[in-house]
């Protein structure tokens, strides 16, 4: 094999990769403003669909979870969290979390549950299920609900719509509801 050889054969062997690498780096722009926009990601058994993952939850409540606020007869205000999806439905999604973690921990304060500063909501309402004051179906709305809030927080690359967190919005309404039944009637405060 003489010189010329050799360099014909190693051209040919770098020219698909060589293709692929400026075929990338051309459309790298594009491609990476694609990504923010994708509401779906599977890699091997990962599987992430907010948007499915939020009517999952409310295809298993009893009765349909609100998803506009008010009604034809009283129209009533929009509540902070379907404001605030119209500027940031990832912060709307928030924002519905936290209002069932406030309403957690006033269940559990008002049933005389004391916890320690460290304890997460998830140790309290195992609690709260263990003892019989919330229901199974309370429970398992509560954890996919969990799911759901963590996505939000650490798949920052997933762009969310008003769609979803109207529908967090609605299932954390419902299950501050049936949080909110399980209060002594003394203790109720808000």
């Amino acid at each position: 094999m003489d010189w010329m050889q050799f360099v014909s054969a190693l051209v040919s062997a770098l020219a698909w990769p060589a293709a692929v690498v400026t075929v990338v780096c051309l459309l790298k722009d594009p491609i990476l403003g694609l990504i923010p926009k994708i509401r779906s990601f599977k890699y091997g058994e990962l599987h992430v669909d907010l948007t499915e993952e939020l009517k999952a939850v409310q295809e298993s409540l009893p009765g349909k979870p609100q998803e506009h606020p008010g009604d034809e007869k009283s129209p009533l205000p929009t509540p902070v969290a379907l404001q605030l999806a119209a500027v940031s439905p990832r912060g709307a999604i928030l924002h519905s979390w936290l209002e069932v973690e406030a309403t957690v921990d006033l269940l559990a304060n008002g049933l005389g549950y004391e916890f320690s500063a460290k304890a997460s909501t998830v140790v309290k309402m195992r609690v709260l299920h263990d003892e019989r004051v919330i229901d199974p179906l309370i429970y398992t709305t509560f954890l996919k609900l969990s799911k759901v809030r963590n996505d939000a927080v650490h798949l920052t690359d997933r762009e969310m719509e008003y769609q979803d967190a109207a529908m967090m919005w609605g299932s954390c309404s419902w299950l501050i509801e049936r949080l909110n039944a399980a209060l002594p009637p003394n203790s109720a405060e808000a």
